[in-house]
């Protein structure tokens, strides 16, 4: 067997990872102004990888760049939310089906070790200590289907997925019986179930991800109220 280098992320995939995380939890708002310089400094680096990941998420549309060099984090529109919801829900289900016919008992582990992530998060810190556990169990489930194309495309999906309006959307310990019914289908070779588990439990996700957005309008008041709050960790 010829092993190749361990890839060591770049100063660039460390800020964009850094970046990216801090606008799906909600600690960089929709709406928040950023700059360059105060980023560099917080994420101890200098401007040019904070520069390059700012401009990757530039390119997906998760911040947004205005005149006069002002640079702002994109809205996590109930609209935009959908888009992503809709391709999730042609994705995921044809993963699950995938697992269930290719998935070896190494994918099957690591499904089942994700599920018990998240079980445990829920059970010692409640849906505040999820994270990315949810996102973890969709992209073994992804992996497990034997196909990296796929399986690209649903990471790309889950960047653009706020992890502030999962947990706060109050059903994640549904989800996860929910993840443990695909476990159970895929581990059965049942591809017509997981298809199908999979397909309700994208769409029931999606509604509740949605109701969380539209409340979190400027007109519901809670990005207005984030807006407002100054203990943001990034600041401009």
């Amino acid at each position: 067997m010829s092993l190749g280098p361990v890839h060591t992320p770049t100063k660039s995939e460390v800020a964009y990872e850094a970046l990216l995380r801090a606008i799906r939890t909600g600690e960089l708002a929709p709406g928040q102004r950023v700059v360059l310089a105060s980023l560099a400094q917080q994420l101890e680096m200098s401007q040019t990888p904070v520069r390059d990941a700012l401009s990757l998420l530039a390119e997906q549309g998760l911040v947004v760049r205005r005149p006069n060099h002002v640079t702002v984090i994109g809205g996590n529109s109930a609209e935009r939310s959908s888009e992503v919801s809709m391709l999730r829900s042609i994705l995921e289900p044809e993963a699950a089906m995938l697992a269930a016919m290719r998935a070896d008992p190494g994918d099957v582990a690591d499904i089942a070790a994700a599920c018990d992530a998240m079980d445990r998060a829920l059970a010692e810190t409640g849906p505040a200590g999820t994270g990315d556990l949810n996102a973890r169990f969709h992209l073994a489930v992804a992996r497990a289907g034997g196909s990296p194309l796929l399986a690209d495309f649903v990471a790309r999906a889950w960047r653009q997925m706020p992890l502030e309006g999962l947990t706060a959307s109050g059903r994640l310990a549904r989800a996860a019986q929910e993840h443990r019914d695909v476990l159970a289908a895929i581990e059965a070779g049942d591809r017509d179930a997981a298809r199908a588990l999979m397909a309700e439990h994208v769409g029931r996700a999606a509604q509740a991800t949605e109701d969380y957005l539209r409340r979190a309008s400027p007109d519901g008041g809670l990005v207005r109220d984030r807006l407002r709050d100054p203990s943001s960790g990034f600041r401009s």
